[in-house]
């Protein structure tokens, strides 16, 4: 299950182009505790809902675009209407794996269910993580070691060797 806030939003800087703003969006998956953070436009916001709209006939009511849109009380009013709007579009079945690719997001029980029927038909399994790889060892510590060329003293890691060693 996905949770949605988007915690607030921000004026993105340019270098062509006006500025615009973007939302923050944090996205938590409560099955693995992983947190997404996106951040996307209004006029991305509204390419969705239209796209929804086009495939679905129950979908939430979306914020309408307002003339002054740069004020903080329309941009507060916005951010709310969003997020309620983010949150029942990923509660519906029919939206929630597009609001996921609008995201940004894979989903996890998608990939899974795909990868079983891909195996299914196949012999050989091709794991998606890397198998064990020697590691590269050093003849001694490059960060404990001091910079022998130089005369002044290292302060910093003669300090943390101090604090472990002599606590």
């Amino acid at each position: 299950m996905y949770e949605a806030f988007i915690s607030g939003y921000r004026l993105a800087d340019v270098s062509h182009g006006k500025p615009y703003y973007v939302y923050c969006i944090e996205v938590l998956e409560s099955k693995t505790g992983t947190r997404h953070f996106i951040e996307r436009r209004y006029s991305e916001f509204s390419a969705l809902h239209r796209t929804l709209k086009k495939d679905n006939s129950e979908i939430a009511p979306f914020p309408p675009k307002r003339v002054r849109n740069s004020q903080p009380k329309v941009l507060e009013q916005r951010r709310a209407a969003l997020e309620l709007y983010i949150q029942k579009m990923l509660r519906l079945l029919a939206t929630k794996q597009q609001v996921l690719n609008f995201l940004g997001i894979e989903n996890q029980e998608a990939r899974a269910s795909y990868q079983r029927m891909h195996n299914a038909g196949s012999m050989h399994h091709h794991p998606d993580t890397l198998g064990h790889h020697p590691v590269i060892t050093y003849h001694c510590d490059p960060y404990v070691q001091a910079d022998s060329t130089s005369d002044l003293p290292d302060v910093v890691t003669n300090g943390v060797l101090l604090g472990i060693y002599k606590s």
